[in-house]
């Protein structure tokens, strides 16, 4: 096991959603991106703790910022919305891209951003959307759509989100072969007075519930609207932690599939240095 003892870090959250961010300038990717070093760095009583590892890394050939995601079991994940929130707002602090407007490079694609009030990234445009996945619903759930927002989602539509209880139905919904071979991420949605929406969700890679998913949030607006349930183009999601995620769609009429904009909160809650883990 590689001694990090020194190396520097921020613990950054995104409406609870929280990650360890390392500047890939100052240590390599390799020395702390292994499952086994990931599983540390992010262990909620011996570690740091963390829903997952990212690594920020300037592209000298055209100015973007790489994004390097690894959820807290070790695995890496092609995009996390609300670790894409917290890379703009960390990447225009350290000087890596203009707050103004910056390219960021993931798994998923590049996604332009920019850090105004609070971070605002505009995914990749949405093709795979499934309004109705033929699976049976448990009592209190309505309806059963599929996403793909940069990572696969199931939306579950309900009486209560509150109520669910996430952590019996979560693994077979999030494992269901209709999701395919590495599973979906899964949330449940029910509505909250003044048009708001409430969400949960059950999130593959962590193996149970974080307080908030970005790419959760834009694939419930998502089937939200292909379900005829929202007012418009705007969609206001309550996270677990309290503060609400709002995501923009737009269906430009001369292209094909929906174009997300997703905006939250991406802050740092403190910087520190490794001593052991």
């Amino acid at each position: 096991m590689d001694n990090l003892k020194g190396v520097p870090f921020a613990k950054m959250t995104g409406s609870g959603n929280d990650f360890v961010f390392f500047d890939g300038r100052e240590v390599s990717l390799e020395r702390v991106t292994s499952p086994e070093m990931i599983k540390r760095i992010c262990h909620r009583n011996n570690g740091i703790g963390a829903d997952g590892v990212v690594v920020l890394e300037p592209q000298s050939d055209d100015g973007a910022v790489r994004i390097h995601y690894f959820n807290s079991d070790g695995s890496p994940a092609d995009l996390c919305g609300n670790a894409t929130l917290c890379s703009t707002a960390l990447a225009a602090e350290l000087g890596m891209a203009s707050a103004a407007g910056m390219r960021l490079v993931t798994g998923a694609g590049v996604i332009t951003s920019r850090f105004g009030a609070l971070p605002e990234i505009d995914f990749q445009p949405v093709m795979e959307v499934a309004p109705a996945i033929p699976i049976e619903l448990a009592p209190g759930e309505q309806r059963i759509g599929f996403a793909v927002a940069g990572i696969p989602h199931l939306v579950v539509l309900c009486e209560s989100a509150d109520a669910v209880a996430l952590t019996q139905r979560g693994p077979g919904l999030r494992w269901h072969p209709l999701t395919g071979g590495k599973g979906a991420n899964v949330n449940w949605v029910s509505p909250l007075p003044g048009g708001l929406w409430r969400y949960r969700t059950f999130e593959r890679g962590v193996e149970g519930e974080t307080l908030a998913c970005g790419t959760g949030a834009v694939a419930t607006a998502i089937l939200l609207a292909e379900w005829g349930l929202t007012g418009g183009e705007m969609v206001t999601i309550r996270t677990s932690s309290g503060r609400d995620l709002r995501i923009s769609l737009r269906r430009p009429a001369d292209a094909e599939g929906c174009y997300p904009t997703l905006c939250g909160e991406g802050r740092v809650v403190f910087r520190g240095t490794i001593e052991s883990l």
